[in-house]
């Protein structure tokens, strides 16, 4: 029978008296098994002694500046954020054509312009901004195929403590790993090379969603930063992350972790320090809302890019970090194409 390694939640003996703030421990046990779809289960997760505790912290305003993003596509965002229009119009509230595109008008009477994305065409179809291929893409997509959609109704915060109605674009698994690829080649230094696509398939979102940036502290250590996507109701969580090994998706019973997903790659690398050359796969999502499931799951192949994963109510974060190291994590950091964060489609 062979070993298995689990990443998992729970409480040392060191957090007990912190139990009333929401402290809860990322845990790592020992080895996986490999192979392609794997049991579910679950079961009493041991406590690894020298575990980051995780505890809540306030919101505070990132401080990083933004950086070029995708060759030939992102431009920077840095000196002033995007901003949608409030004045107010004699337009019903939806998509419509104008001189400069197709455009969104909110019922307060802002607007939000629709983003052209390189390699593809949009198109207003029953109310909705969609995106198709066109023959000359780079984006690995079959020409005339659905590409993906804008969804107007998204903030994001910005790197100067603003926040901008951005709208965002949810885009193919295949688009999705091409300018994940282009945006990792443009970056020189191995271990920056990494970079977050929103694991969330927003489109059928009826409210408004937020991204959101702040620190989820780890007790004992420095706090983490992390990526927030904050949205009413249930959506599924989807593979970002090209070079996965997979997924495994962990059902937690205590603390402010109810979830958590890793890549399965992550257990094979040192457990203490980010690995330079795989900081993508050490990308822990996780989050507190309700998941869809009860017990945990593993799949241990190659998922394609927006494969589901799990669905969950409740916000989505994601940050970079393992016991003891930790990277910053800022609008820097997420995929976008111009002002316009990136989500992945569920395929």
């Amino acid at each position: 029978m062979k070993a298995s390694r689990r990443v998992v939640a729970g409480m040392s003996g060191a957090s007990l008296a912190l139990i009333g703030i929401g402290v809860a421990a990322l845990v790592f046990d020992s080895g996986f098994s490999g192979g392609g779809m794997a049991s579910r289960g679950s079961a009493t997760r041991p406590l690894a002694s020298g575990t980051p505790r995780l505890s809540a912290s306030p919101t505070i305003a990132p401080s990083l500046a933004l950086g070029s993003g995708i060759p030939g596509t992102q431009e920077p965002v840095g000196s002033a954020p995007p901003s949608a229009s409030s004045l107010p119009t004699m337009h019903p509230t939806g998509f419509a054509q104008t001189d400069v595109g197709l455009t969104y008008y909110a019922d307060d009477g802002s607007t939000v312009q629709v983003k052209p994305v390189p390699g593809l065409e949009v198109r207003l179809q029953t109310g909705r901004a969609i995106y198709y291929a066109l023959a000359a893409n780079k984006l690995g997509l079959k020409a005339g195929s659905y590409a993906g959609e804008f969804v107007p109704l998204v903030t994001m915060a910005q790197a100067n403590g603003s926040n901008a109605a951005t709208g965002a674009i949810v885009l193919a698994g295949p688009a999705v790993s091409r300018l994940i690829s282009d945006r990792l080649a443009s970056i020189e230094t191995e271990s920056d090379r990494w970079i977050v696509a929103l694991p969330v398939d927003i489109r059928t979102s009826k409210s408004p969603v937020e991204v959101r940036f702040d620190r989820f502290g780890l007790a004992g250590w420095s706090n983490t930063p992390r990526v927030v996507v904050h949205f009413s109701g249930s959506l599924p969580v989807v593979e970002a992350v090209p070079t996965n090994g997979g997924f495994h998706v962990f059902v937690e019973q205590l603390g402010v972790t109810a979830w958590q997903v890793i890549d399965p790659v992550r257990l094979s690398l040192p457990p203490g320090a980010i690995d330079p050359a795989h900081p993508m796969n050490q990308l822990l999502i996780y989050g507190d809302g309700t998941p869809a499931i009860q017990r945990d799951v593993y799949f241990n192949g190659r998922a394609a890019v927006g494969s589901p994963m799990v669905s969950v109510s409740g916000d989505v974060s994601v940050s970079l970090v393992v016991d003891g190291s930790r990277a910053e994590l800022g609008p820097d950091r997420i995929l976008m194409i111009g002002d316009v964060p990136v989500f992945v489609a569920s395929a």
